[in-house]
């Protein structure tokens, strides 16, 4: 659905205009519903990355290093790293182990602190900080570290009337639930438009859990701790 149908479909489900409810109102309450949907289908993945259908590029993020700098900034719209790479001398790419500084038992300035090609690599706040750092003579400095991550949606722009959410199609309706929730008033209203909500929501979470089919199905036995409970 376009968004200019979105819209639409407010004011059908909730009895509003432009004039009542202006579409700058409803697509602010759609946008939070949107990183709501965001949410769900990254908590519900199956191995294939979900990222906005309106994209233009890939999730991820090439940075120039700098010879002896340990600390990145991360993308401002990076929620959550999948993977770290950098680039050796040669320009092969070699994936990075993470690490975390409560498994250091030295001082963290003594911890790999001689430049080289880096090993490990951090997150701490919104950088990503890399073990040893880099040095000009291991690595390739140009465009040298590749950051896989899931990333902020393209939030929805009151003038784009064209565009359509970038998730599956079957469940844009969720967004126009969301806006007719934020703005009707009557109980019995609320609880039919909370409930269609939901249970789209389910269907998003099953759909987006199952569709990547040659994905292998694994079953791992319940912990010791979780069989007990049952006995």
């Amino acid at each position: 659905m376009q968004i200019s149908s979105l819209l639409s479909d407010v004011n059908f489900l909730c009895g509003s205009t432009s004039g009542t409810y202006p579409n700058a109102d409803k697509v602010r309450n759609m946008n939070i519903a949107y990183q709501d949907v965001a949410r769900l289908i990254w908590d519900s993945s199956d191995g294939w990355q979900y990222d906005d259908g309106n994209a233009t590029t890939l999730p991820i993020a090439y940075t120039t290093m700098v010879h002896s700098q340990q600390d990145y900034s991360l993308p401002s719209t990076c929620q959550a790293v999948e993977r770290v790479e950098v680039k050796d001398s040669n320009g092969n790419w070699v994936k990075l182990r993470q690490m975390d500084i409560h498994d250091i038992s030295v001082a963290m300035p003594e911890y790999q602190n001689s430049p080289n090609l880096p090993i490990y690599y951090d997150l701490m706040g919104s950088s990503v900080l890399l073990y040893p750092a880099p040095a000009s003579g291991s690595t390739t400095l140009a465009s040298g570290m590749a950051v896989y991550m899931s990333r902020d949606i393209n939030e929805i722009a009151v003038t784009a009337t064209t565009t359509t959410p970038g998730f599956a199609t079957p469940f844009h309706r969720i967004l126009s639930y969301a806006a007719a929730l934020d703005f009707v008033q009557d109980n019995v209203q609320r609880q039919f438009l909370a409930a269609q909500k939901t249970r789209l929501e389910q269907g998003l979470v099953r759909f987006y859990s199952k569709r990547n089919v040659e994905r292998p199905t694994t079953i791992r036995p319940a912990g010791r701790r979780t069989w007990r409970k049952y006995v």
